[in-house]
């Protein structure tokens, strides 16, 4: 080999070194496109645009769930907390009306016929625990017998002598009306005989007056009814009350 070849070999390799150094910045070009803040420069569409794209319609559709969900949530804490009102309601309302049974009113029923044709049997009364007890009253009483509670109409007053004669009530002497048992009367005094059957306080108690403090009481359905005639004077004590009003039957309520 000449010197003159020799020279120009070394003339080429450089030329050789600068090509490949324009074509690495070429590389590295490339390499720059595929780096993540150049791709969503240049490229929109690319990866990253399309997360987001499928984030944003994520949320646009949780965001519909998520307040139905809400409302669901909403409606039963509403109707959780109506149901505690109207418990809390029926409790106080409850113990209210216990409360005052005790000293105000009594719900009693009748329990046999001595009160017809007035009250039947299984007929159900309001009874008023604070009312002043007057002639011909309608009363709920403990029966001194032991046989628990019965309803009965008040004829005698304490301080007054009481006389049956012939259907005919007197008071001291005095005449007294029973219009709640008039028709009573008429039919049998139609027939020739008594409603009541004649009787005197001195007979019962052998006194001319009742004691102060008790009662004398009759059933309105006279010829079988079991009353002060048979267990004496009722004590103000086993006085229950005044019946007000009978509630049942619904058709027959009646205020007396």
């Amino acid at each position: 080999m000449t010197q003159a070849q020799a020279e120009k070999k070394r003339r080429k390799k450089p030329n050789m070194s600068g090509k490949q150094k324009n074509r690495t910045p070429r590389k590295r070009s490339k390499d720059r496109l595929n780096e993540p803040g150049k791709e969503s420069k240049r490229n929109p569409t690319g990866s990253l645009g399309r997360q987001r794209k499928k984030t944003l319609s994520g949320q646009k559709k949780r965001q519909p769930n998520q307040k139905k969900r809400e409302k669901r949530r909403s409606k039963k804490q509403m109707i959780q907390r109506l149901l505690i009102e109207i418990a809390v309601a029926v409790v106080t309302t409850g113990t209210l009306i216990w409360l005052a049974s005790l000293f105000l009113f009594s719900i009693v029923k009748v329990d046999g016929y001595g009160m017809l044709p007035t009250l039947g049997n299984s007929d159900t009364v309001f009874v008023y625990r604070q009312s002043t007890i007057r002639r011909f009253d309608l009363v709920a009483i403990r029966t001194p017998n032991g046989k628990g509670t019965s309803v009965r109409r008040v004829v005698g007053l304490p301080g007054e002598d009481i006389t049956y004669k012939q259907d005919r009530l007197y008071v001291n002497n005095e005449e007294k009306e029973e219009v709640f048992i008039s028709e009573a009367i008429a039919q049998a005094d139609a027939s020739n005989s008594y409603y009541t059957e004649d009787f005197s306080l001195y007979k019962l108690t052998k006194k001319h007056q009742i004691d102060s403090g008790k009662y004398l009481v009759l059933g309105d359905n006279r010829p079988y009814s079991s009353d002060s005639r048979y267990y004496g004077l009722i004590d103000k004590e086993d006085i229950i009350g005044v019946i007000k009003i009978r509630i049942l039957p619904f058709h027959q309520m009646t205020k007396f």
